[in-house]
């Protein structure tokens, strides 16, 4: 359904404020709002009441998982779900010059910032989405490990020191029980199995960067480069003004597999004959190491999304 018929032929918008425990639920344009529980009764109840009024698009905002029951319960009721980013919703306010935030009010943004929207927000298929969770939990890991490891090196007390080993060695012991639940996942899905064996192929992506673009970025294929570029928050924006040209900059898009992504890009730049050479070529014309990376990233998505589209394995270039 394009944006024009959502507007011009009036039909009825659900926006969904979503907090841990309550839904605010506002229907557009009528205006009519009511709250439910953020459970499974609330969900049923809100199916129920979003069939009587016609909606046919149901905008939510991201809130940390706390939607993920609302969008899995409404599923299968045919319903176009957009998912917009609360960055989206409070540009959207302030173009209105909504400066009152209630969670009505928020309510009432989302459902029409929704009837606007132009596209409905991608459907990841339910294994992705568990992939998805464990390498964030993979990742908070790693990142409370290194932690932990800094404060180690602080301490010259050898009882402090031996009390801080324990739960490194935990951690350390829970990050692999991660690592090999993850490897399990991608092993019993064949589908997710062939995009993160394809995505491998190129050099400098290992096993937990194919997984993170695999599950977090399944648009992948299905776009084009400029476009994938643009959803890692990639794209280099202009930032002009008459004669006077500025920097372009990266903003916005997915940070989590952006991050890791840079981790492939220094790999990238180090083994394959291909980057090291473009890399070195960015340097030699006086670009930071940065911005060379940042360019090696974006021809790295390039090669991911070309590999996903193609269905074949990475072919280096000679």
């Amino acid at each position: 359904m394009s944006k024009r018929s959502i507007v011009a032929l009036g039909t009825t918008v659900a926006g969904v404020d979503v907090s841990k425990a309550r839904l605010d639920v506002v229907l557009w344009p009528q205006g009519e709002s009511f709250a439910l529980g953020n459970d499974a009764s609330g969900w049923r109840a809100l199916r129920k009441r979003l069939r009587a009024a016609g909606v046919k698009r149901l905008g939510l905002e991201a809130s940390g998982g706390y939607e993920r029951g609302v969008v899995e319960a409404v599923r299968d009721d045919g319903l176009e779900v957009v998912l917009l980013r609360p960055l989206q919703v409070r540009a959207f306010a302030r173009f209105r010059g909504q400066r009152a935030k209630t969670d009505r009010i928020d309510a009432a943004l989302i459902a029409e910032c929704a009837a606007q929207a132009e596209e409905r927000a991608h459907e990841r298929p339910r294994e992705c989405k568990e992939a998805a969770d464990l390498l964030t939990l993979y990742e908070q890991t790693a990142g409370d490990l290194a932690r932990l490891r800094n404060r180690l090196e602080r301490f010259r007390d050898g009882e402090l020191a031996a009390l801080l080993t324990e739960p490194i060695a935990y951690l350390k012991a829970f990050r692999q029980t991660l690592l090999i639940r993850l490897r399990r996942l991608v092993r019993t899905h064949d589908q997710l199995a062939h995009r993160v064996a394809l995505l491998q192929s190129i050099p400098g992506v290992g096993f937990l960067n194919a997984i993170s673009l695999a599950a977090r970025v399944p648009e992948l294929g299905g776009m084009t480069r400029q476009q994938a570029a643009a959803l890692l928050g990639l794209a280099p924006f202009n930032h002009d003004s008459g004669n006077w040209q500025g920097a372009r900059h990266i903003a916005g898009g997915r940070a989590r597999p952006r991050r890791l992504l840079y981790m492939a890009a220094v790999a990238a730049a180090r083994c394959d004959p291909s980057m090291i050479a473009f890399y070195q070529r960015l340097i030699g014309k006086g670009k930071p190491h940065n911005v060379a990376i940042v360019a090696v990233m974006r021809k790295l998505v390039a090669a991911a999304n070309a590999v996903i589209k193609r269905d074949t394995p990475w072919i280096p270039t000679s």
